[in-house]
C-alpha cells in the first residue's frame, strides 16, 4: 500500500522531468557545436577590389636633330641690313681662339681652314659683312665664335646685295657660337655635286657669297672662320636581306635535332628502337 501510494505521489512529476532532460540535452548539444565550430558558417569577406591597372608608360618624343633657325634673328637682320657699317677688326683673344679650335674639333671633323681667323668688333643688334667663295659642290663649313661679352650671336650666309639680298643659309644655334653646315651637314652652293668622299673638280668656278656675323644680346669680339672639306659618305644602309638577331630567351629555343647535340658515347647514326610490338603467343608454348 505504501509503495502505491509513493508511485502515485511521484507520477505527476514525470512529464516535467523529461521536459527538463530534454531542454538540458538540447542546451548540451548547442554548446558543444559552438565550440567545435562545426556546425556554424561565417559568411566569407567580400572580395578585394582589383588594382587600377597602372598607366602605359609612353617614351617622350624624341628631340629634333635639325631645329629651326629663330626667325626674330632674321627679322632684325633685315631691318638693318642696309644701315650695315664696315667690319672694325679686333685683336684674337687667345682663350676665344681656343674656343674656336674646340668647337672646330666637333662642328668640322676632318676639314682644312680657309684663311685666317677674322676677329671682329661688333656692337648690340649691329652686324659685320665678310666676303667668301665656295665651290660648287663644295662641303664648307661656318663657325661664329662670340668672346666674352657676347651672350647671342648669329650668322647668315647670303647671296647678292640690299635690297635684292636673299638670305641662303642661317644659324639655328643659341648662345655665344653660331655654325652653318656643321656635322656634315655640309653648306654648298647649286651645281655638279662630286661623288660622296671625292674632292670638287679643279675646274668648278667658286661662287661669290657673303658671312654676315651679328649680336643680338651682348657686345664683344667675334671670331669667324670657314672649313673646306670633301662630303661625307652616307652610313651604310643595311642590306634588305638581313635578318634581326635572335633575341628569344634560352628557354624558348627547341631543342636541336644535330647529330653533332647527341650525348657523348653515342653513335649518331644509329637508328631508333623499333616500337614494342604487341604480345603473341609465346614461341615455345607446347603444342596442344
Amino acid at each position: 500500500m505504501r509503495r502505491a501510494l509513493a508511485l502515485l505521489d511521484l507520477r505527476p512529476f514525470r512529464p516535467a522531468r523529461r521536459l527538463l532532460a530534454a531542454s538540458l540535452a538540447l542546451a548540451a548539444a548547442g554548446c558543444g557545436a559552438g565550440a567545435s565550430g562545426s556546425e556554424v558558417l561565417v559568411p566569407s569577406p567580400p572580395p578585394a577590389p582589383a588594382p587600377a591597372p597602372a598607366p602605359e608608360a609612353r617614351n617622350p618624343p624624341p628631340p629634333s636633330d635639325a631645329p629651326e633657325p629663330d626667325p626674330e634673328a632674321a627679322r632684325l637682320f633685315l631691318s638693318r641690313v642696309g644701315q650695315q657699317r664696315p667690319p672694325t677688326s679686333a685683336p684674337v683673344p687667345r682663350v676665344t681662339a681656343l674656343a674656336l679650335d674646340n668647337t672646330a674639333r666637333g662642328e668640322a671633323r676632318g676639314m682644312a681652314p680657309q684663311g685666317e681667323v677674322v676677329s671682329l668688333q661688333i656692337a648690340e643688334g649691329e652686324s659685320a659683312a665678310i666676303p667668301a667663295r665656295v665651290a660648287p659642290g663644295e662641303c664648307a663649313v661656318f663657325i661664329a665664335q662670340g668672346g666674352l661679352g657676347v651672350i647671342e650671336v648669329d650668322l647668315f650666309v647670303t647671296r647678292g646685295a640690299p635690297p635684292a639680298l636673299a638670305i641662303a643659309a642661317q644659324d639655328a644655334d643659341s648662345g655665344p657660337v653660331a655654325v652653318i653646315g656643321g656635322r656634315g651637314a655640309c653648306f654648298s652652293v647649286p651645281g655638279a655635286a662630286p661623288a660622296p668622299g671625292a674632292a670638287p673638280a679643279s675646274g668648278a668656278a667658286p661662287v661669290a657669297v657673303n658671312l654676315h656675323a651679328q649680336v643680338r644680346r651682348g657686345a664683344g669680339v667675334v671670331l669667324v672662320r670657314g672649313y673646306r672639306g670633301p662630303r661625307p659618305p652616307a652610313p651604310p644602309a643595311a642590306p634588305p636581306s638581313a635578318t634581326p638577331p635572335n633575341t628569344a630567351p634560352p628557354s624558348a629555343t627547341p631543342p636541336s635535332t644535330d647529330a653533332s647535340a647527341a650525348p657523348p658515347g653515342a653513335n649518331p647514326h644509329r637508328a631508333a628502337p623499333p616500337s614494342a610490338a604487341p604480345p603473341g603467343p609465346a614461341r615455345d608454348a607446347p603444342p596442344r
